[in-house]
Order: C-alpha cells, then structure tokens, then sequence
C-alpha cells in the first residue's frame, strides 16, 4: 500500500469511529479540555502506529486501547493536580465502555437486519417518522392513512422491530 492509500485508509477508519472515540475519552476523562487534548494525543499517536494496526481486527477498539493509554498517561502527568478518578475506577470505566459499546453494535446490526424484514408499509412508516422526524398527523397525511391508523400502524411496525431484534440477539446468544 503506498502512501496516499495508506493516508487515505487511516483517514476512512478514524472518521468512522472519531466520534465513539471522542464519547469514550470524555467518559474516562470528565474535563472536556482535558479530554480534548488526550483526544488528539490519541489521534496523533494512532497516526505514528498505524502501521502497526492490523486490518483484520476492529479500528475502534484498538483506536481505544491507544487512547485508554493516553488516559493515563495524561493521567500521571498531571499527578500533583488533584485526580478526580483512581486508576482502578477508570479501569473499571473503560471496561464497561467497551461492553457497552459492542452490545450498541450488536444491536445496531440486528436492528438493520430486521428493519429489511418489516414490510413495506411498516418500513414506510418508521423512515417518515424517524427519518425526517415529524408528528403522526404530517407522516398519516403523507402516507394516506388516518392519523388513528397511522398510529397503531406505527406502534405494530415499532413492536414487530422491537420482537425481531430480541429474537436476533437472543439466537447470536445462543
């Protein structure tokens, strides 16, 4: 890969997960300053190992584990201000983050899966209402339904969602 791809890939992946990133510094780190220069430590030092990053695995959790690193180091850097968190409660922090962020993904797929098996209609539904958030009058109206069809419409399509993705994540479980 020659350099401009290389560029070009780093770029593609950090934009993807900047923003999980950004969430899981803060989250560890609750001085946005603060978290705003570990954030950009992160990216930097992202950027110096990126050769290092191995493509089969996921970018953001290793993108996380350079900026858990930069939480500490930042971390003992600052040790004569007073510390907010111990090293063992933003341990614990960033354990929980990342369970919390694979089951968000987890979801996320299975909810993607079973919006393509709604029916039309229902899908209709839900991208008018979700999609350009609206009022149930606007998105009856657009959709040629009474407003009382229209809600009860919403809530099966809503509660057809909600089954699917249960089930989904209950056969990944098993």
């Amino acid at each position: 890969m020659n350099g401009t791809e290389r560029t070009a890939q780093f770029v593609r992946l950090l934009a993807a997960g900047e923003r999980r990133l950004a969430g899981y510094v803060l989250a560890l780190v609750p001085n946005f300053a603060d978290a705003d220069e570990i954030l950009q430590e992160t990216k930097l030092r992202l950027w110096e190992q990126f050769d290092q990053y191995d493509p089969e695995k996921d970018f953001c959790a290793w993108a996380r584990t350079v900026a858990y690193y930069q939480v500490l180091t930042f971390r003992k850097n600052k040790g004569r201000e007073k510390i907010v968190f111990s090293t063992d409660t933003v341990s614990l922090l960033a354990d929980a983050l990342s369970q919390q962020d694979e089951e968000i993904s987890d979801r996320s797929s299975a909810m993607l899966f079973c919006l393509k098996r709604l029916n039309d209609k229902y899908q209709t539904l839900l991208r008018e209402f979700y999609g350009h958030p609206s009022t149930i009058e606007r998105v009856a109206g657009k959709v040629g339904m009474t407003v009382a069809a229209a809600r009860k419409a919403l809530l099966r399509s809503r509660q057809a969602l909600h089954q699917c993705i249960e089930r989904r994540l209950s056969q990944e479980e098993a």
